[in-house]
Formats: structure tokens, sequence, C-alpha cells
């Protein structure tokens, strides 16, 4: 077993490699090839699941075949998941590695996903992921974010971006730095409309494997078992 580092690409190299600083968000920079691996861990990084993201974070043996899966995603109880990013017109050629993969993690009692490009951009997710981020970097009043994370505390269900907004007079901006940092979440996807739900993290039943999941709307690969 292998633990590679990705290399930034040289001049010569056809593809680019990003990284990725969102600061006081991830605990660590995260490396992404193209623009579908950035969605990724954008959107990643605003789920209340994921506490670590890793990129190549191991290369494994499978039938007699390296492979290295894109992403480790580490959830707040503890559980590893592996994910490969690929295009949609790519991913049947790969079900048997992936089948191969699947099986190699799941003996290892974790979970291992495969997600495209249509999955991460559908309803332009993964722009308004970026917008939302954009505002994690900013500082705010600690009152006007304190009224708002109170004022959901008392919510289980949650409330509309816009009537949080009202409610508490609150702009836009300083709840997405709340939702970029986690400190309130989407309740059923993500948006940046009116109408988008909005929760405070303590109402969610868990945040493990299977959120992260249901967050991105995949299903584990199916192993060879």
């Amino acid at each position: 077993m292998v633990t590679p580092v990705r290399r930034l690409v040289k001049p010569t190299t056809p593809r680019t490699v990003h990284l990725l600083n969102l600061r006081g968000i991830l605990p660590a920079p995260v490396q992404a090839e193209a623009t579908t691996e950035s969605a990724f861990v954008l959107l990643a990084a605003l789920c209340p699941a994921c506490k670590h993201i890793a990129s190549q974070p191991i290369t494994v043996e499978l039938d007699e075949r390296r492979y290295t899966p894109d992403y480790r995603i580490e959830t707040q109880q503890g559980e590893l998941t592996f994910w490969e990013v690929k295009l949609e017109a790519r991913i049947d050629s790969y079900r048997e590695l992936f089948a191969s993969a699947a099986t190699h993690f799941h003996a290892a009692g974790q979970k291992f996903f495969a997600i495209s490009e249509r999955q991460l951009r559908r309803s332009r997710q993964h722009e308004c992921a970026r917008l939302v981020l954009r505002y994690g970097k900013a500082r705010y009043p600690s009152e006007s974010l304190h009224a708002a994370v109170s004022h959901m505390q008392a919510l289980p269900k949650g409330l509309p971006l816009g009537d949080l907004m009202e409610r508490v007079a609150v702009p836009k901006e300083h709840i997405f730095h709340l939702l970029a940092h986690r400190r309130l979440t989407f309740a059923r996807g993500i948006s940046t409309t009116p109408d988008t739900q909005i929760i405070h993290p303590e109402f969610l039943e868990a945040c493990d494997a299977n959120y992260l999941a249901r967050w991105f709307g995949v299903s584990p690969w199916r192993p060879n078992v």
C-alpha cells in the first residue's frame, strides 16, 4: 500500500491542479484537478458531515492493478469514505474497476462512491457553493451572527432564507458566512434563493457517511460480494 503525494503539474503538462485553501472551514488545503474536482471539494466543504478531505489519499492493489481514488472524506463521526470524480460519459468504462475498489474498501468497513459532473452541477449547486464559501473569508459583527444562530436554534424544522433575513434583520451575506462555516446549513439542497430552507446543524439526525451520501445524492458503489 502506497500513499502518493499529488504534485503541482509542470507547465508542459496539459492538466492543471488547483489548491483550494478554505481557511477556517477545512483543516488543510485540498488539491483539485480541473473544475469538476473543484466542484466536488466545494460541495463537500459545506456538508456538516465532512471533517477532512484528502486528495489522492492512498494507492491500493486491485487484482494486480494499482488504483488511487481521487478523494477520501473523513466524517464527523470518524468514518472514512473514498470518492472517484469522473465525467458522466466515462463512468461506464470504469464499472469493473469501481466494483473492485468498492469490494476492497467494503472489506475494511468503508464505502466507495463514484460521482459525475452532472450530479455535482445539478441545479447549479456548485455555483451556489462557490458563492457561499466566498463569504466564509469575510468578518461580520458577532452580534448579528449570534442573533441568526440563536433564532435557528429554536426552530427544529428550519426556516426559509428570506424569512430568516426578515425576522432577524440580518443581511444574506451574514447568513452565507454562517453557512460557509456550517454554523447553519442547508436542509434540502444547496441554493441561495429566498425559499432555500436553512436549519441549525444540531437538528440533523447524524453527521455520518449516510448523511454525506444524501448530501451528494449518490449511493455507495456495490462491491463484488
